[in-house]
């Protein structure tokens, strides 16, 4: 593992104790030391703790550096367990290493395409970041199920979230592929849609595996 790999992946293990004690005053160096795989040394030169006798503390700026760093591994997670749909052991060896090239710009995008996520598979939040703040001001969608369309709306194929092979190979049979133009046409009783010259009809549970970039 790269230096700066050990330091995210400290990173990860310092936000966690923020979350269980709040006021950021982590247990006594000797401690801390069995669970990180960096010196503590190296993160206080680099500015993320400081110590106080032998207790370490969270500066403001390891704060946020911290809570980052816990923010892409955890999209990484949503990213192989949502997209490219992993099992929970394949999962979070892929998300441990893809979080180490998920830089702040890319990050966001992933977290626009999979539609702002909540939390982690396992449960525990992700912080919103910049895109839903700007998201709530302008009322912006991403990307949303075609369930999420109006009737008469149009949006553009970004992937299937299908789950089972069969669906899938449904779905792709109906034109249904990432990049192709698709109408809503009628949501009630069933979702009737278009793409091409074509029109079909789906339950709304395959209708929900068509994820799709309004406009």
């Amino acid at each position: 593992m790269k230096e700066n790999e050990r330091t995210e992946e400290a990173m990860e293990v310092l936000r966690e104790r923020q979350v269980a004690d709040p006021c950021t005053q982590m247990n006594t160096e000797t401690q801390l030391t069995k669970e990180l795989e960096i010196p503590i040394e190296q993160l206080v030169r680099e500015g993320i703790v400081k110590r106080s006798g032998e207790t370490i503390h969270v500066n403001p700026a390891g704060k946020n550096e911290t809570a980052w760093a816990t923010r892409r591994h955890r999209l990484s997670e949503r990213l192989f367990r949502d997209i490219i749909e992993t099992d929970r052991e394949e999962m979070d060896e892929a998300a441990c290493q893809a979080e180490h090239i998920v830089k702040k710009g890319i990050e966001e995008k992933i977290y626009r395409l999979l539609g702002r996520p909540k939390t982690r598979p396992h449960g525990k939040p992700i912080s919103p970041g910049d895109s839903c703040r700007k998201a709530r001001e302008t009322k912006e969608t991403f990307v949303t199920p075609l369930t999420g369309l109006k009737r008469g709306e149009t949006g553009t194929i970004v992937y299937i979230k299908a789950g089972e092979l069969r669906k899938l190979q449904k779905l792709m049979a109906m034109g249904v592929l990432p990049g192709n133009v698709i109408v809503l046409d009628e949501n009630f009783p069933s979702f009737v849609f278009s793409v091409g010259y074509s029109q079909y009809a789906v339950d709304a549970d395959m209708a929900a595996a068509i994820i799709v970039k309004k406009g």
